[in-house]
């Protein structure tokens, strides 16, 4: 069990959503001495031009095991566990990451591929590219000019901007970006970075295939994952840059952002092609769930994405004869991603809208597994934003991802609400809980500045709050959904007190907590208007309100009786 100091009373001066200016210009940097947290990557140089041109003739030949395996090749000279080396890692091109990036995620080497080679390239350069990113790191790699969401050519490193001098292996002209761009479709208008417009319309759709298209989802899921993984990375890296930039300057300094300016996630941020820009738009994509609203926003990626291998007979492909001396060329000359008389598979059915199924097809493998990510993605925003001192765009954040969480049918709320563990940060996770209360809430309840007006500025939840405030009442609509979503969030409420050693109990508390299970059940008893008969939705409803509130009663059971324990 954590203990209090750990949660901060669940608060902290610089809480999510109610920090101050005046916080936000304090620095955490001399905590952290950057001699005590080096640069966990190695230096990188591009490759020398032969190697360079060698990988762009493999890659631009489809030759991708034999790329990939190349790159493999330089990539682990020099290494050794027993033997830490501090020679530079050479790595690629940012045009080449590009291209093994589509390779995760394309239908040809994924869900459409029709040999084994064609899907072990995928998980191939998926390998490839976590271990450029544990090796090289994501600044030194390049991976913010690698993975742009963008028509434009990728220009080359700005090698000296990092440090790295000149190489005597790389010449004057190849820094401009013509000189590194890849022939193929795949490297160009067929690529990810093209075909999903910007970040969020892919996530959307990436998300949208985890109800929707399973098959497809298991590949989305890495692609997402390995994103994840450079965002993060990325972001760490550079925030250890600009604390070590500060430590340069004085302890005392100001923090600068300069690194962190240049952060991937901002970039993603900062995009604008067309589409709704800001907090609407980062929720609106985290939220997607295949429903006709995300399905219509967020469309495929790839042409056809759905559909699976094309059905050739086993006879033409006996009949595609590798003979040289006979100029029989076998499929070396084939076009994979044009059928030529090949039947081309139905494209996989949309389940009906998932909002309307029951618990069992809502709570889908896919669904499940993509929470943990959609959550990581809010936590890395959500910090991103603060860090960059931008308390208004803070708030809508919050405001705008608890309105959509409130809105989710019920057996997708309590995906979210009862996540265990849960990947956000405590002051997120009471800012959220906080929010929803006043979202679910009456507006009679009592205000929680006149019954804790330091905590209440702190942003804190106390246990005082959670008695006079928020753990008594019912719904402000007689809904059954609405009931049923109040009593898992003061469920969660009471669990996120208890971990951080702030929960005791009291008479007083049990029969405010008592009185708010009876309130919630009368009001939910009351038939909605024009409402003659329950559906399967409200018989899901009334199990989740009633196993709720008995969870309550026996969280309450077990403090109690572990406090007269410890008497």
């Amino acid at each position: 069990m954590a203990t209090a100091s750990s949660c901060s009373n669940l608060s902290s001066p610089s809480s999510f959503v109610t920090a101050h200016d005046a916080t936000l210009d304090k620095s955490t940097a001399a905590s952290s001495p950057v001699h005590e947290n080096p640069c966990p990557y190695r230096d990188a140089r591009q490759l020398p031009r032969d190697l360079k041109a060698h990988c762009q003739i493999l890659l631009e030949e489809q030759l991708y095991g034999s790329a990939i395996n190349l790159l493999n090749s330089i990539a682990a000279s020099g290494i050794s566990k027993h033997t830490p080396s501090k020679k530079h890692v050479l790595v690629p091109p940012p045009s080449h990451l590009a291209l093994l990036n589509t390779l995760v995620i394309h239908p040809l080497h994924t869900t459409r591929a029709e040999k084994k080679d064609q899907l072990d390239v995928a998980s191939q350069a998926l390998d490839y590219l976590r271990n450029i990113l544990l090796v090289a790191g994501p600044i030194n790699a390049d991976l913010r000019t690698a993975f742009q969401f963008s028509s434009t050519p990728r220009s080359g490193r700005r090698w000296d901007q990092y440090g790295q001098g000149n190489d005597s292996d790389i010449s004057d002209t190849e820094s401009n970006g013509d000189d590194e761009r890849l022939r193929g479709k795949l490297a160009n208008d067929g690529s990810i970075w093209n075909r999903g417009q910007d970040f969020w319309s892919t996530i959307g759709w990436a998300f949208n295939c985890s109800t929707l298209y399973p098959k497809r989802w298991q590949y989305w899921k890495a692609w997402l994952e390995l994103m994840l993984d450079v965002l993060e990375a990325d972001w760490n890296e550079r925030e250890r840059c600009d604390k070590e930039a500060q430590l340069a300057n004085g302890p005392e300094s100001e923090l600068p952002r300069t690194s962190r300016n240049e952060s991937i996630i901002v970039m993603y941020m900062e995009q604008q092609n067309g589409r709704q820009n800001g907090a609407k738009g980062f929720v609106k994509a985290i939220f997607a769930d295949g429903g006709e609203i995300s399905s219509s926003a967020f469309r495929e990626v790839f042409d056809k994405e759905p559909r699976g291998p094309s059905k050739m007979s086993n006879k033409r492909k006996r009949e595609q004869v590798l003979d040289l001396e006979n100029d029989k060329f076998g499929d070396y000359f084939d076009d994979e991603s044009i059928s030529s008389g090949v039947s081309e598979p139905p494209t996989p059915q949309k389940p009906k809208d998932t909002r309307k199924l029951g618990a069992a097809s809502v709570h889908s493998q896919g669904l499940v597994e993509s929470v943990d990510i959609r959550l990581r993605l809010f936590r890395l925003l959500s910090a991103v934003t603060w860090s960059l001192r931008k308390p208004s765009e803070l708030h809508r954040l919050y405001e705008e991802y608890t309105a959509s969480l409130k809105l989710l049918p019920l057996p997708m709320f309590t995906l979210f609400a009862c996540q265990r563990p849960n990947p956000l940060l405590s002051e997120a996770h009471i800012t959220i809980t906080k929010e929803l209360f006043d979202l679910l809430l009456p507006s009679s309840y009592k205000d929680p500045s006149k019954v804790d007006p330091e905590g209440d500025a702190e942003g804190s939840l106390t246990l005082s709050m959670l008695e006079q405030c928020f753990v008594p009442h019912p719904a402000n609509t007689v809904a059954l959904e609405d009931n049923a979503k109040l009593s898992l969030v003061v469920e969660d409420a009471i669990q996120l007190l208890w971990a951080c050693d702030l929960m005791v109990y009291s008479e007083e508390f049990e029969e405010a907590v008592e009185k708010g299970i009876k309130a919630r059940e009368a009001k939910a008893k009351k038939r909605r208007t024009g409402k003659v008969k329950g559906d399967e939705a409200d018989a899901l409803a009334q199990e989740i309100l009633t196993n709720s509130g008995e969870r309550i009663r026996l969280l309450l059971e077990v403090l109690k009786a572990s406090q007269e324990a410890e008497s």
